[in-house]
């Protein structure tokens, strides 16, 4: 997959996760209706399991990364922006290596 192509899909996967979160912050605020929400199993369990993949991501930024600041900000926006700052962590490092994510890397 070329670099253009990839770097199009991680900035699409993007859009699509900002248009479904600025769709469901107009149907319903998220602070008010979390105590309605946070109640069913099954959502406390996604959570956890989003919030436990984002630490992994995390952590291998955190590995990867040389400078504390940068650590930082991207925990703070994995954190707050989830897929999307997955994405936008991916995209900028496909960016700043043009043979990120070869064939004949894997």
């Amino acid at each position: 997959m070329s670099r253009g192509v990839q770097l199009i899909f991680f900035g699409l996967l993007f859009l699509l996760m900002l248009a479904t979160t600025i769709w469901a912050s107009m149907q319903q605020n998220l602070f008010t209706e979390f105590s309605l929400s946070g109640s069913p199993m099954w959502f406390t369990a996604t959570l956890v399991d989003f919030y436990i993949n984002q630490l992994i991501l995390w952590l291998w930024v955190a590995w990867v990364e040389r400078a504390l600041w940068v650590k930082v900000v991207w925990l703070v926006i994995f954190v707050c922006f989830g897929s999307m700052g997955t994405c936008a962590y991916i995209m900028m490092k496909i960016y700043q290596n043009k043979n990120l994510f070869q064939k004949e890397d894997v």
